[in-house]
């Protein structure tokens, strides 16, 4: 039987989450209940305690455990690559699909407030509208008021 299980030193893959997410030793220490001296002595060790990678997990918002072997994704990278760019092809990982995912909710979110500020305006033009025909019916009755005159 093969087992897929990789040689991790863990107190590297924190180290590089923390200067990812920019958290400073002593606040990844608050969060996990330890001291900086604590953090330093982590981040220099190649193993770590189960419960202890949990803790590290939360507060750093990682999945360390799937450093040693793949975790089976929920998404199908192939299916995510054909709906994201139409070519199957591409490879993507996990990090790249939660990149490009969320690109495309961010120009949903931009499309989103586009279409207010039309709506808006759209509104505006209305009422623009509505006051030039007011004022178009005040002309015609005051020129029909002088031809009357004449």
């Amino acid at each position: 039987m093969e087992i897929n299980i990789k040689r991790v030193h863990v107190g590297a893959a924190i180290e590089k989450r923390r200067i990812e997410l920019g958290i400073s030793k002593s606040e990844l220490g608050r969060r996990i209940g330890v001291t900086q001296q604590h953090v330093n002595r982590i981040l220099d060790r190649e193993t770590m305690e189960t419960s202890r990678l949990v803790k590290v997990s939360e507060a750093l918002d990682y999945n360390f455990f799937s450093l040693f072997c793949p975790v089976p994704q929920q998404i199908s990278a192939h299916l995510a690559a054909v709906s994201l760019q139409g070519n199957a092809h591409n490879i993507i990982g996990e990090a790249e699909l939660a990149s490009q995912l969320s690109k495309e909710r961010a120009e949903v979110e931009s499309q989103k407030e586009a279409i207010k500020l039309l709506r808006e305006q759209i509104q505006n033009l209305n009422m623009q509208i509505t006051h030039l025909e007011s004022h178009l019916g005040d002309k015609e009755r005051i020129i029909k008021l002088l031809e009357e005159r004449k």
